[in-house]
C-alpha cells in the first residue's frame, strides 16, 4: 500500500501516517470488539459516549486546556463559526472587533458585519496580507464584544507570533496551526478550528 501512496502537501487536509489509515480501516467494521462500526453507533450509548469523553480529554491533555474552558465538537467547520461567534458573542454591546490579515479572517469580518457594528481592529491588506500588524497597530474598542483574528494565514504564509493583548476577550481561529505549538489557552475565550483543515 505505502509503495503507491501520493504525496500530499496540500494546505489541508494533510496526509496521515499508514498505520493510522489501517487501524481506521481495521475499526471502521468492528470499533473496539464492539462488534459494530462507529458509524452505526447511537450518540447516546455508552460506547459512543465513552470515545467522545476520551477525545475530549485526549484534547484537553494535548492542548493543555485549562478547565475554566470547555470543549465543544460542532458542525459546520470553522466556516460556520464565522456566524456562530457574532451570534452568541456580540448581543453585549452590539460591537466587535477584527484584526484582517487574510482571506479568512476577510470571510470572517463580511460575516460578522451581518450580526452589529464590526470595526477593522488591524488590517494587513495595505501590502497583501504579507505581514502581520504589530501589537502596537491594533485599534481595539473598550466596549466591543470581542476581538477576532486568524492566527494563521495559509494562503499568504503569514502567522502571528504572538498573542495579541486586548482589553477586551479575545476570540481566535486556529484552524490552520492548531496542535502545532504549545498555545496559552487561558489568554482567550473562545478558539476555534475545523477538523477538516489539517
Amino acid at each position: 500500500m505505502a509503495e503507491d501512496r501520493v504525496y500530499n502537501f496540500s494546505a489541508g487536509p494533510s496526509m496521515l501516517p499508514i498505520e493510522v489509515l489501517e487501524q481506521a480501516r481495521e475499526e471502521i467494521l468492528n470499533f473496539g470488539g464492539s462488534g459494530m462500526s462507529v458509524m452505526e453507533m447511537s450518540h447516546r450509548s455508552k460506547a459512543f459516549i465513552s470515545i467522545f469523553e476520551e477525545t475530549k480529554a485526549n484534547f484537553r491533555r494535548l492542548l493543555n486546556i485549562p478547565e475554566t474552558h470547555e470543549i465543544l465538537f460542532l458542525q459546520g467547520g470553522g466556516t460556520l463559526q464565522f456566524a456562530m461567534a457574532p451570534m452568541n458573542l456580540i448581543p453585549a454591546t452590539g460591537k466587535a472587533d477584527y484584526c484582517i490579515t487574510g482571506n479568512v479572517s476577510n470571510l470572517a469580518y463580511k460575516e460578522a458585519k451581518k450580526y452589529g457594528d464590526i470595526a477593522v481592529a488591524a488590517s494587513s491588506e495595505d501590502r497583501n496580507h504579507t505581514y502581520i500588524p504589530a501589537q502596537s497597530e491594533l485599534k481595539t474598542r473598550e466596549d466591543a464584544s470581542y476581538l477576532y483574528y486568524c492566527a494563521n494565514n495559509t494562503i499568504y504564509g503569514t502567522e502571528w507570533k504572538y498573542v495579541p493583548e486586548s482589553p477586551v476577550p479575545l476570540v481566535c481561529d486556529m484552524s490552520s496551526n492548531i496542535l502545532t505549538k504549545a498555545v496559552d489557552f487561558s489568554k482567550y475565550s473562545v478558539v476555534f478550528a475545523g477538523a477538516q483543515k489539517n
